[in-house]
């Protein structure tokens, strides 16, 4: 048996939310510029790679370093990497900062199209559009930052919060599912390929009304077998799953 060692380049990576082209200068403001200089040591003459957030790459050269600014050379040829495998789109019940936190993480790195926080009947957070604000602030930084270390060059839509109702009902997928203890369908009966919309709900699970709801939307309620998960771990464990059985994995 012959195996094949594959090298990949250990470049930096860092978000670049503008056009750019071959030739370009560029200058990275001061979160960036902290992030590179103080946090990974970077110095002037190190290349790094910038990218999109829209499948767009490049390789550029840090030309200047000053204490609130990286100017950088886009020296590189622009390179485009299209989605790959299952369209996710996952709705996720606002619950605690920090796992909501790691929710977004962990969703970004396992490549999802679109996250939105949900409000439910049992919520244990509520946002006002001011806080939302600041919220979703963090939430961006967040996924470029999960995108800048997982190497995924698609950055996932994350949209305001809504209620449930107004969100399940304007979705359209090849199989919509729902995190639900005790359901009698498991997601592993479940042939996934090109689309899913999944829901998971807050610590508590969704309410059997809201169930209910769902499963008039055409949700299918599923369970992930018999241990109770966090609301967190349901992410990670239910992306992954879905991935595994489309056959990317």
């Amino acid at each position: 048996m012959f195996f094949r060692l594959i090298t990949f380049m250990n470049l930096t990576r860092n978000y670049l939310d503008e056009d750019y082209s071959p030739g370009a200068v560029v200058v990275l403001g001061a979160s960036s510029a902290h992030h590179l200089v103080r946090v990974l040591r970077k110095k002037e003459g190190d290349e790094i790679e910038v990218f999109d957030g829209k499948g767009t790459s490049c390789l550029a050269k840090i030309l200047s370093i000053k204490p609130s600014e990286v100017t950088i050379l886009i020296v590189g040829k622009i390179s485009f990497s299209a989605r790959q495998g299952i369209s996710i789109n996952l709705g996720q019940a606002l619950i605690k900062p920090d796992p909501f936190n790691l929710s977004i993480q962990k969703a970004t790195e396992l490549g999802v199209d679109f996250i939105t926080p949900l409000i439910t009947e049992r919520s244990t957070a509520k946002l006002n559009k001011e806080s939302y604000d600041k919220k979703r602030q963090k939430w961006q930084v967040i996924a470029q930052g999960a995108c800048e270390q997982c190497g995924q060059n698609w950055l996932p839509k994350i949209n305001n919060p809504v209620a449930l109702r107004d969100w399940s009902d304007e979705l359209r997928s090849d199989h919509k599912i729902v995190l639900y203890p005790g359901a009698e369908v498991k997601i592993s009966d479940i042939e996934f390929k090109n689309s899913v919309t999944l829901a998971i709900g807050p610590e508590g699970d969704f309410s059997s009304s809201e169930i209910e709801s769902l499963i008039k939307e055409d949700y299918i309620p599923v369970s992930m077998g018999s241990r109770i998960l966090r609301a967190e771990t349901a992410v990670i464990s239910a992306l992954s799953t879905i991935r595994t059985l489309a056959g990317e994995f």
